[in-house]
């Protein structure tokens, strides 16, 4: 039979493990651990600590700007495939959301921009180098959710080209 103490013990033990992950998770929530970088941070990443932190500064100004800009972003990325991929496309819905997507996109490009502007001026001409180099070559995170990862093909469709077949109703007549 099983000693009434010892499993209180491990209740205890449980409750406790399981409150101390509650704490540090909320803790790291709150802190505000997780939030995105600001923009242009990812191409600052082979300067030194103390330039670093001197453009970490710049582009902390931008973060509140860039963070809306990424959020409207995804909800018109969002909006646009649900245009797509509606039974019927609405043109007129199609070219309001793509409309919005060269706005916000440009009002994006505009604010990296910025940061460029604010930022290269502080930077000696190799780091500048640098940091261009970086900006030419793309953002080195993840790959975006849209694109096959490095080595992963595209799945294949029926047409072998890694596009979804298109349904027999949608094919145009011919």
């Amino acid at each position: 039979m099983i000693d009434p103490n010892s499993s209180h013990k491990a209740l205890l033990i449980s409750l406790a493990i399981n409150l101390l992950l509650i704490g540090a998770i909320a803790g790291e929530w709150v802190s505000g651990a997780r939030r995105p970088p600001p923009p242009m941070q990812w191409a600052t990443n082979d300067l030194d600590e103390a330039t670093r932190a001197r453009v970490r500064q710049i582009l902390e100004e931008q973060r509140p700007a860039a963070q809306t800009l990424r959020y409207d972003l995804r909800a018109i990325d969002q909006r646009l495939m649900a245009v797509i991929r509606a039974s019927t496309l609405d043109p007129e819905a199609l070219n309001e959301t793509l409309s919005d997507l060269r706005r916000t996109t440009g009002e994006y490009q505009a604010l990296l921009h910025a940061s460029l502007e604010s930022v290269l001026p502080t930077l000696t001409p190799p780091q500048r180098v640098d940091v261009m180099r970086h900006l030419r070559r793309g953002h080195s995170g993840p790959p975006h959710r849209h694109k096959p990862g490095p080595g992963r093909p595209p799945k294949p469709g029926t047409d072998g080209k890694g596009l979804p077949p298109i349904p027999e109703e949608q094919r145009p007549p011919g």
